[in-house]
Order: C-alpha cells, then structure tokens, then sequence
C-alpha cells in the first residue's frame, strides 16, 4: 500500500532538512515552528516599539551632545552628509543581525561563534576589536556638566580637572547598580533609554524652534542632502579634521560592535525565535527568567516564508521609523543649537574638561540662565542612560558569546546566566573605574574621540560577518537578498573611506 502524504511526515521532513544544515562550531539548533506574528495595525503599533526605541536612546550620547555640535559649529552644514549616510547604512545592517535572531533565537553574536576557525579564535578577535570602545567617556562628560552646574562656572571660569574624574568616579558606578533592577534587564533598558529619548527630543525641538534662526535651519539640513559642500578656509582651501569627521561617523547612530545588539534585543522583546529561548534576568525581580545555551531554528518552507515576512514588517516599523529617524532627529537638533550657538574659537582653545557643558554655557549666555539650566540637565538626561547603556551592552555581548561559545558554559543551568552577565559588568565597572585611575591626564572628551576613531574598525568585520553567517546557516527562504548584500557592501565601502 503507497504511503500516504500527511502533515506529521512533511514536519518530520522539514525538521531533517534543518538537522542536516552544518551548525558549524557549536551545538546544532532546536527545530520549531517559526510562531506567527501578530497582524501588523494601528492598535499593535505600541507592541512593535522595542529594540528599535531601546538603540535610538541608546545611541544618542557623546556624538549627539559633543561631536555633532561641534562638527555643525565649525563646518556650518559641510560635512553633515555623513550622519545620514552613516545612520542609512546601519539600519539596513540592523535589520539583517535582526533576521539571524528571528529565525534562530541566538544573538548575532553566536552565529559569529559557529563559524571556522571557532568560538575561542572569534572571541579574542571581536573582544580585542571591542576594548577600544570601553572607555568611560559618557560618566566622564557628566561629570563635567555636574561641576559646571554645582559651581555655577562661567565659560571664563576654570575647572578643577581632579573634581571632574573624582565625581566620574561616582556616577559611573552609579550606572553600574542601575542594570541590577527590573526583571529582565531589557525592561529597565527600554524604560530608561526611551524616557531619556522622549525628554530630549521635545526639550531640543522647543529650542530649536524658537531658538534657531530658519537660515541655520536651511544651512544645517541642507549640507545633510548636500555631499558636495566642503568646509573651505579664508583662502578657500578645503581644511577638514579627519579625526573629528571619524569620530561623528563612529558615533553617528550606534557604530562599532553596537549594531550587533540590535539582535540580542530581538531575542529580548520575544519576537520570532526569540520567543522560544528566554532572556537575560536582572539580580532583583528576575528569578523566574531562564536563557537556553543553544537557540531554536524554525523550519524552512513556504509557511516559514510567509510568516517570516510578517515578523520582518516589524522589523522595517523599528528600524526605520523609530531608529533611523529618531537617530537623526536626536543627533541634528543638537548639530542646529550647535551651528547657531556653540563659539567655534572655544572649541580649538578651550579646556578639554568643560566640553561637554559648552553648548549649555553658550546657549545661556544668549537667551538667559533658565536655558543654561535646562540645556545641562539635557545633557545630563542624555550622558548618565547613556552611560548606564554602554555598561549594559558591554555585559551582554559577553555574556551572550561566552554563555552559547564555552563549553563550560553551556553545562551551566539555565537560569544561572545572570550570574555570567553581571561578572561581566563588574568587569567593565572595575576597567572604568581603572580607566579614570591609571590615566588621571586623559579627558573624557580625549576617550570620546579615540572610541569614536576605533568604532569603525569593529563595524566592517560584523558586515563581513553577518552576511557570511545568514548566508550559510538560515533556510533558504529566509536569507537576504542580493539587493541587501550588495547594500552592506557599500556600507562597507563608506566606512573605509571615512576612515581615510
């Protein structure tokens, strides 16, 4: 008697299609069913703010209240081009670390680890491409606003440099205590980094449109469209400060080994796979979370294709409705304040250990001390989260790569992964605190600049990497089109080139 076609031998088919895929250096995957998404409408709408929501207040931070201004005050909009370049190139980077976690549950960043020549060779390689980035700079930067503020200094007044590093101190181990609390980590992330996104977008739209005359609006935007504009001295020859160009495309949306956790807030949020594998817990009120060592891969197959179209719906929402733009939004509102306000004389002269509080003094030298005020705590709003941001990203692409990488690991319990992670923040916390200790002459705006520089250099190898890894381990009806290989290319291209 022939046999007969039925639903339970076709999933049995799949799922060995699956099995037979190389999982390369790790564990093979779980087989499931990639679970339907909830149908993309207004009143979902709410739902779909995420990782999306959680990067954008992420990475608003020194390049959007240093680097930006500083950038718009001396080129006048030349130059400007390069943010939006930046941030257009890194959404659609986003969305494909994105696509790995929906269809497998596991962060980019483990999909790295299952290639040749292994998770040892790939950990020292990213780690050692990573550790330029960790410098304290956003704790640094508050400080110096704190100072300022606490003071009551005048632009002509002078800082004590050994009060800024002395309070640094504190408010970095400040951020630190911060990831301890709220269930799963990303819970407090997303309320903190999307409250500091909110308050600093209405606060610096109110300034800017009352504030900014409509000429440096029109100059600003403008050389955002414009990549023929080049800053040009008295004699008109072209005059750029390659550093300071690096450092605004470094930290122009997120930049260095920060796009990668675009994924790992996938997994996060639950959506796709990420929904069959858990998360990361924090110390009080998350004892209850699991995370599996190994994620689940969904089953190819025309249903996967169609559903996996849903999930990716979400993603294009997140991504290019709530992180790109409010990337650029959150860096060119501070670039037109900047441009109308920030003394450009008092950034080649002035003292390094008041920078971060320039913009404010600036502005309220003009429109009044109520605006100084309000322009601080600004900057406080966005370089304390910031910081407390950096603390939590650090930890978690760690945790993550040692927690699916080691094979020690991976005999831990499920449910003892916060222990990993929160080894892995005390280690970033006590490299800080050492930073501020054993390099008492550096600034944190000299950090900035010299994190900013480093950044590109970690972004082309997770291009590489990522379309290697989607390519080779996802069914074939959920890898990327050619369309979006050939963009991550150009993406690489530009990087390059800025660096140059």
């Amino acid at each position: 008697m022939p046999l007969q076609d039925n639903p339970v031998s076709a999933e049995a088919t799949e799922a060995s299609a699956v099995s037979r895929v190389d999982p390369g250096c790790l564990p093979a995957w779980e087989v499931d069913d990639l679970p339907p998404p909830r149908p993309l409408r207004a009143r979902n709408l709410l739902a779909l703010i995420g990782p999306g929501l959680v990067l954008a207040g992420g990475s608003i931070g020194t390049g959007e209240w240093v680097m930006g201004p500083q950038t718009a005050a001396r080129y006048q909009g030349a130059m400007m081009w390069i943010v939006l370049v930046s941030i257009i190139a890194q959404v659609v980077l986003n969305t494909e670390v994105m696509r790995y976690t929906l269809c497998t549950g596991e962060p980019i960043m483990t999909g790295f680890l299952r290639t040749k020549p292994g998770p040892r060779f790939w950990v020292l390689f990213y780690l050692l491409l990573d550790v330029g980035g960790w410098w304290p700079a956003q704790a640094g930067l508050a400080a110096q606003i704190l100072v300022v503020a606490v003071q009551g200094l005048t632009p002509q007044d002078t800082i004590n440099p050994d009060t800024v590093r002395q309070l640094s101190y504190v408010v970095f181990v400040i951020c630190g205590v911060l990831v301890l609390f709220g269930g799963k980590v990303y819970n407090m992330l997303q309320i903190v980094l999307g409250g500091k996104f909110l308050v600093t977008l209405f606060y610096m739209l109110f300034c800017c449109i009352f504030f900014v005359s409509l000429d440096t609006w029109l100059r600003i935007w403008g050389g955002v469209f414009d990549p023929t504009r080049l800053p040009r001295d008295a004699s008109g020859a072209t005059t750029i400060d390659w550093s300071l160009i690096a450092a605004l495309a470094g930290f122009s949306g997120v930049g260095g080994m920060g796009n990668v956790m675009a994924s790992n807030f996938v997994r996060e949020k639950g959506w796709g796979m990420g929904g069959k594998v858990g998360a990361i817990p924090s110390a009080f009120g998350g004892h209850k979370i699991e995370l599996s060592h190994i994620g689940t891969m969904c089953r190819g197959g025309e249903e996967t294709r169609q559903r996996f179209r849903g999930w990716f719906r979400y993603l294009l929402v997140d991504q290019y409705l709530v992180w790109a733009f409010g990337s650029l939004v959150g860096m060119m509102l501070p670039c037109l304040l900047g441009a109308q306000y920030l003394r450009v004389e008092s950034l080649q002269t002035g003292d390094q250990w008041r920078w971060a509080a320039a913009l404010a003094q600036d502005f309220g030298a003009v429109q009044g001390e109520i605006f100084r005020t309000l322009t601080l705590l600004c900057g406080l709003i966005i370089l304390i989260p910031g910081q407390f941001y950096a603390v939590d990203v650090t930890a978690r692409r760690w945790t993550d790569a040692v927690w699916s990488g080691s094979a020690r690991a991976r005999r831990l319990d499920s449910r003892k992964v916060k222990h990993l992670y929160y080894l892995f923040a005390g280690g970033y916390v006590a490299w800080g605190v050492s930073a501020y200790t054993f390099f008492p002459n550096l600034s944190a705006t000299t950090m900035m600049v010299i994190a900013g520089n480093v950044a590109n250099l970690a972004l082309a190898a997770t291009i590489f990497h990522t379309l290697y890894v989607n390519r080779r381990f996802l069914p074939s009806e959920v890898q990327p089109s050619r369309g979006k290989q050939f963009a991550l290319i150009l993406f690489l291209r530009r990087d390059v080139r800025t660096r140059r």
